[in-house]
């Protein structure tokens, strides 16, 4: 009798034991973009992997494949007062017909414009029909620069728009000064609405009037939200008061001031939202919170690759 249950034991392990244990571990994905510091440094293609860490749990399986678009993009236009200077406002609508202009046909493009109201413009349309849209006379004619501004509140409507259809690249493009001073949703409630949506977040800054304290902090915090989130941002204005530690972001411009600059600035966000990397890999034990998470291009060898820099989510949130 007990070699019969001996037997049945032995039996049972080894048919449920490795369900048991694959019950613990789960896979997990991230977009990722590699930029390039160097001009003389190799092609970013010429990583042969990543090293994934997560704080607390054992990685394995990665994997990275090169994908491309076809990406939705909700474009969000800051109209409130601090709009009103410098001819930022003239400067955020020409952005965005910069953008739609080096938007792939595949792509579907909204418009959102904010200030203590959050408006959705133009719905998620093709690029054809987005554009004549955007021609219409009577829209830009609407927007004039007034009121307070909720920016969370624009990124969280817009996050909620997208989650109603969850798509892998769903992406965020800001026009704004970064300040924040209406919002009802805090820093803290939208960073978690963004991880969990892992859609990521990009940012045009266009300096308005002086900003406030207060301002300077939200600005701040939303820099730290667009990095979390594996975005990045340039400026059409030297941007120190923004940045009391300095730039905080890989290929981060602070000083393009022409057209022409604005253009390409907005031409290099549109690349890094098209292409990229994704990165998958098993965690175990799977994740029950939103964990810290670091990933580095390396070479065969497992070494760092030399003058590349990765655009890449900070955390890694439960599927």
């Amino acid at each position: 009798m007990l070699q019969i249950r001996h037997k049945f034991l032995g039996f049972w392990l080894a048919v449920f034991l490795p369900v048991l244990v694959s019950a613990q571990s789960a896979q997990y994905s991230v977009l990722c973009n590699l930029t390039q510091t160097f001009k003389k440094t190799a092609e970013p293609a010429a990583a042969g992997k990543f090293d994934v860490a997560v704080v607390g749990h054992k990685v394995s399986n990665i994997g990275v494949r090169l994908i491309q678009g076809p990406r939705r993009i909700m474009v969000l236009q800051d109209i409130s007062r601090s709009m009103n200077n410098s001819n930022a406002q003239k400067i955020s609508f020409q952005a965005v017909k910069d953008f739609v202009e080096s938007s792939p046909p595949t792509d579907q493009l909204a418009l959102v414009d904010f200030n203590i109201d959050v408006h959705i413009d133009i719905d998620l349309k093709n690029v054809d029909e987005f554009s004549k849209e955007l021609s219409d006379p009577n829209l830009s004619a609407k927007l004039k620069p007034t009121g307070r501004t909720a920016l969370f509140d624009a990124v969280a409507a817009s996050v909620a728009s997208l989650q109603r259809n969850p798509q892998e690249g769903d992406s965020i493009l800001v026009i704004s000064d970064g300040g924040d001073n209406s919002s009802k949703i805090n820093a803290e409630k939208l960073r978690e609405h963004l991880l969990s949506s892992k859609i990521r977040l990009y940012l045009l800054i266009l300096t308005g009037d002086t900003p406030t304290p207060n301002e300077l902090a939200s600005s701040f915090n939303f820099l730290r939200l667009v990095i979390d989130t594996g975005g990045t941002f340039v400026g059409n204005n030297p941007l120190n008061k923004l940045l009391p530690n300095g730039p905080i972001a890989p290929g981060y411009d602070a000083s393009p001031k022409s057209p022409a600059d604005v253009r390409e600035g907005i031409k290099n966000l549109h690349n890094l939202i098209e292409k990229g990397y994704k990165v998958e890999f098993d965690l175990d034990p799977r994740l029950t919170k939103s964990t810290q998470m670091n990933v580095l291009p390396v070479n065969q060898d497992g070494k760092p690759i030399e003058g590349l820099q990765l655009l890449c989510p900070k955390y890694i949130s439960p599927n």
